[in-house]
């Protein structure tokens, strides 16, 4: 059994905020990968940002989130243009 995604409040509001609908199927598309594995999909962050997990989207912009391998979560906490970073 795979994963269970969660995106967070505020991660839905950055999401609506920032990209055009067209991208926003295109990051379901991406999330859903998150399902199966979400440690070889994405690169785990380090220093203050340590326990949060990053994925690439269209080479600009970078979702963030946090698994939990106990319960089979991934908590989608973020997306960020990478200009913003």
């Amino acid at each position: 059994m795979g994963y269970r995604i969660i995106i967070t409040e505020t991660a839905q509001q950055e999401i609506a905020k920032k990209l055009e609908p067209f991208l926003i199927e295109r990051l379901d598309k991406r999330i859903r990968k998150l399902e199966l594995e979400p440690k070889i999909y994405g690169k785990p962050l380090r220093g203050p940002l340590a326990g949060i997990w990053e994925i690439r989207f269209e080479n600009r912009w970078r979702i963030f989130y946090k698994v939990d391998d106990g319960q089979k979560l991934v908590q989608i906490v973020g997306l960020r243009h990478k200009d913003e970073m």
